[in-house]
């Protein structure tokens, strides 16, 4: 096992040293590089790409609708905004030229009191906004105490008092619960690598005296790669992180009550999981020592990477995220996390804390357009079915992955995907179960966010060919959405055959889209190739969504913490 770890790891490795002595050369030889790691994953970590028969018949699907499968945060679908975009730090270049962890374009802060942003943030509302990401392990915190200070030398940026009452009624006005990421990079560490709350707690002393809420405080952004970031003398093991766990603890117990924390923030990478897991086992070893102090366990997982990033695993290429061996990845890597969780943080929910379409801030070209929301839509069901409280999409807006466009703010396919799945999808998860054989055929069931129906999500996600779906039981009435494009290219989201606008957004001030559906019958019904469809089906006998089977399952949803 040994043996198959250093194979996997070593191309890894090497591209890793590569790029730092030679980063020119990497950039001029990316498809040498890829080859190199995709080679030999191939071999020790099998994750087969192939593509399966879709199958010609129907598939025939059987709801469970006496008992939810589970019941999510009301948040789930929750955003991001990087901590460069909030304090003016690196983010990803608009040229899509190759990076190593973090942007290397100097981006100006994001003017968050912007009245459109603000409107389409809050049609995405409730939510959690995570402020993270790799510059969060940079940041000095200039408020309160430590206000007008010099800046010390090991920090690179800043974040100031109106920096973060800007960020504070943002998220209040767009009904977001604030997440903050704080520094637990080197420049918040002591000679030896243990983590320092000095700084943090003036943070903590300036919100607490200004009676802000802040749902949820997460130590540090993908501890487990700080090697790849900052240096293998600079990571930290996983007791140490768990030592760091309990010192955050209780610096939060003397500044708030009840406040909820989370972490480490996990990085998975598609196809080889945690990086360095058999040599550090950074997870195992700082649930076992910290879990305990965990309120949530989060992760992070990007299903490829773009053209930025100088080692991947699978690289970002048009066609990819349709076949269901890549698709269904994801949720071999959550089951890893629930079963570490359920042994050593039996009591914190999990988070996927930050996913996108691809790593280093998106593909270009791909991340942007109608295919990714095929991969999103998907995920959302996938993570929803498998227990994860919140799904983080990074990011609201910016780079190629953004909900938004920076410079427009312009909405994405993706952004009316996340529109139509709150409309349609709420808080309890039905099981589903299937007859047929048709792999690229996916299906996710939720109580109606009323409860009043039943919503059905049905995806077909092969490129070229057709699929059909019945029910077993037929509804009294079916209403459906369509979702589709002229290509997986398309800039633009088309539902019940026409594109999709600004326009279409509530005019009323609600939350959501203003839409008329199409009169579904009770089919079987036909799902073109490379789309997909939201059922609301009505009057079926569904206790599994009535008040009383909702009460007898415990809610995930945080409270914001009292100052």
């Amino acid at each position: 096992m040994r043996s198959v770890f250093f194979l996997s790891l070593g191309p890894v490795l090497a591209v890793f040293a590569l790029w730092h002595l030679r980063p020119a050369w990497v950039v001029d030889h990316l498809d040498v590089t890829d080859a190199w790691v995709g080679a030999m994953l191939s071999s020790p970590r099998p994750a087969p790409d192939e593509t399966p028969a879709a199958g010609a018949e129907p598939v025939q699907l059987s709801l469970d609708l006496q008992r939810p499968l589970g019941q999510l945060d009301a948040r789930f679908l929750s955003v991001a905004i990087d901590t460069s975009q909030l304090v003016g730090g690196h983010f990803w270049s608009a040229s899509g030229r190759v990076e190593v962890g973090r942007g290397s374009e100097r981006v100006p802060a994001l003017d968050l009191p912007q009245p459109r942003l603000l409107e389409l943030a809050r049609a995405l509302g409730p939510a959690y906004l995570r402020v993270g990401g790799t510059e969060a392990d940079h940041v000095y915190y200039a408020v309160g105490a430590a206000r007008g200070s010099e800046r010390p030398p090991a920090y690179e940026l800043e974040l100031d008092e109106p920096m973060w009452d800007a960020l504070v009624r943002f998220s209040r006005a767009a009904d977001f619960g604030l997440v903050f990421t704080l520094n637990a990079g080197p420049s918040s560490r002591d000679e030896g690598g243990a983590w320092r709350s000095d700084n943090a707690e003036q943070l903590f002393d300036y919100v607490a005296s200004r009676g802000d809420a802040v749902a949820l405080w997460e130590l540090g952004n993908e501890v487990n790669g700080h090697w790849f970031i900052h240096g293998l003398s600079h990571q930290p093991s996983g007791p140490q992180y768990a030592s760091d766990l309990w010192t955050l603890r209780r610096a939060l117990e003397r500044h708030f009550n009840g406040a909820q924390m989370a972490g480490p923030a996990e990085v998975f990478f598609p196809r080889l999981g945690e990086p360095l897991f058999d040599w550090l086992g950074f997870l195992p070893r700082a649930l076992e020592g910290g879990g305990a102090a965990l309120d949530v366990v989060t992760w992070h997982y990007y299903p490829q990477q773009s053209r930025r990033c100088p080692v991947a695993t699978r690289r970002a290429e048009p066609g990819h995220l349709l076949s269901p061996a890549e698709l269904d990845e994801g949720e071999r890597w959550a089951g890893q996390l629930r079963q570490l969780r359920d042994r050593f943080a039996p009591r914190a929910k999990l988070w996927l804390g930050e996913t996108g379409h691809a790593q280093c801030g998106g593909e270009p070209g791909l991340s942007d357009r109608y295919a990714s929301s095929l991969w999103w839509l998907d995920q959302l069901g996938q993570a929803a079915r498998g227990g994860q409280a919140v799904v983080v999409r990074q990011t609201l807006v910016g780079s190629d992955y953004g909900l938004l466009d920076a410079a427009t703010l312009e909405p994405r396919p993706d952004y009316y995907a996340s529109l139509l799945w709150r409309r349609a999808m709420g808080a309890r998860v039905l099981d589903v179960h299937r007859a047929g054989h048709n792999p690229y055929l996916r299906a996710y069931a939720h109580c109606s966010p009323d409860g009043a129906s039943v919503s059905l999500l049905v995806l077909n996600e092969h490129p070229s060919e057709a699929a059909r779906v019945e029910l077993d039981r037929a509804p009294a009435q079916a209403a459906r959405y369509d979702l589709s494009a002229p290509s997986l290219e398309s800039r633009t989201l088309w539902v019940n055959g026409a594109p999709l606008r600004s326009g279409a957004l509530d005019s009323s001030g609600g939350h959501g889209l203003e839409l008329e559906p199409l009169d579904a019958g009770v089919g079987p019904w036909l799902l073109p190739a490379a789309s997909a469809a939201f059922f609301e089906l009505k009057g079926l006998d569904a206790p599994a969504c009535q008040a009383a089977s909702a009460a007898a399952l415990s809610t995930v949803q945080l409270t914001s913490p009292a100052p």
